[in-house]
């Protein structure tokens, strides 16, 4: 038996509020759906964030129905769960995954499906808050481990699992009982070695783009996973080739000059090579030269969005702040805007869910792009 396994594919995300960023989603994932016809899997297991959005365009629905039906003509279905992203209201709504039942994807949402001889279960993403209403994670996956008969067994997941989440609480070992033989998880977009944990091989591939760029990400690749089960389950990691190239950059005031001439033969280098225009990601932390310079500097060399080589360019730079009164560098805002929070909040569950939906809102490149989110999706404020 062979199937593949990938995550966390955020079709519809135009990134930076840009179309060509939006196709590099569905070219990323139709490059893995490739994959898994030349390889000649059985099926195929996707572990949360099909969608970005629990409301997907009908363009996106149409375009997502086209490339599942490669699968379907070749007899291949597709097994996924429903992502923080791609969750419906229970209330409200259903996920938006269910439209694409009838072109071959099946939805396994707190259910078990049998597919010749193997066993197929999930749980979607629940938010802290529903984990404290649950009371744990555990109680559910056993009630699934309950259902399944004799025979290969798979649970996916897209939770928030320690320490790749240091705050959430989760421990796949105390979480997950004996009796599966695969976990697939989702969520964390960076890929994980496989490890084998009470006797089950835990696999997360990471997402198949990038939806934010971090540095911990800039020297690993993106891909999916080919699963051979035998005696033995050997797992394959197979990168994706055509993506678009990001080149990331830590300006430094003392060398900006040698930094953006390096820089430029770089781009274009990469674009060459792919292509595909470059999306340019500046980083770093600056004490004396302002944005309107960093920008007329950038112009001198070229550096502009929309050329021959550059797709977008994104500034992910502070600044140091000087606190007058005490007279120090605040170096992590993060912590005091937390710590202040919690004061004005008062309230350690209310703090969490609070955190949970600006983490979310943060997770979009844009003001509008968040926006269109809280337009979308309403209940995400109902606290």
């Amino acid at each position: 038996m062979r199937f593949l396994h990938l995550s966390d594919t955020h079709l519809g995300y135009k990134q930076y509020g840009l179309s060509e960023r939006g196709k590099d989603f569905f070219d990323a994932f139709n490059e893995a759906i490739e994959i898994a016809i030349e390889r000649k899997v059985d099926f195929i297991i996707h572990t949360g964030d099909f969608f970005h959005s629990s409301r997907p365009s009908n363009r996106v629905i149409v375009d997502a129905i086209n490339i599942l039906s490669r699968l379907k003509d070749r007899n291949i279905p597709i097994f996924t769960i429903s992502g923080n992203h791609d969750r419906g209201s229970n209330v409200k709504d259903v996920s938006p995954l269910n439209i694409l039942q009838s072109a071959g994807l099946t939805l396994v949402d707190q259910k078990v499906v049998e597919y010749n001889g193997v066993f197929i279960s999930g749980i979607k993403y629940i938010s802290k808050a529903g984990l404290r209403h649950l009371g744990n994670l555990r109680g559910s996956i056993e009630r699934l481990l309950d259902q399944t008969g004799e025979g290969f067994k798979i649970l996916m997941l897209h939770q928030e699992f320690y320490p790749l989440f240091p705050e959430s609480g989760l421990y796949l070992s105390e979480e997950i009982p004996e009796g599966f033989n695969y976990v697939g998880i989702g969520h964390y977009h960076i890929f994980q070695e496989p490890a084998v944990i009470n006797k089950a091989v835990v696999v997360q591939p990471g997402s198949t783009e990038f939806t934010a760029y971090h540095e911990s990400e800039e020297k690993i690749d993106k891909g999916v996973y080919i699963v051979d089960v035998d005696k033995d389950i050997k797992t394959e990691f197979v990168k994706l080739n055509n993506l678009r190239p990001f080149v990331s950059v830590r300006l430094e005031e003392d060398k900006l000059e040698s930094i953006l001439k390096n820089l430029k033969e770089e781009v274009e280098k990469k674009s060459s090579l792919s292509g595909k225009k470059v999306v340019v990601i500046f980083r770093g932390r600056l004490k004396d030269t302002g944005t309107k310079e960093i920008v007329e500097l950038l112009e001198d060399y070229g550096f502009r969005a929309g050329t021959e080589n550059i797709l977008h360019i994104n500034f992910n730079i502070t600044r140091e702040i000087q606190v007058q009164d005490v007279g120090v560098v605040i170096e992590n805002e993060e912590k005091l805007l937390s710590s202040e929070l919690k004061k004005i909040l008062g309230d350690i569950e209310l703090y969490e869910t609070v955190k949970e939906v600006i983490d979310h809102l943060r997770s979009f490149e844009s003001i509008d792009d968040a926006k269109k989110y809280l337009k979308e999706n309403p209940d995400i404020l109902e606290l």
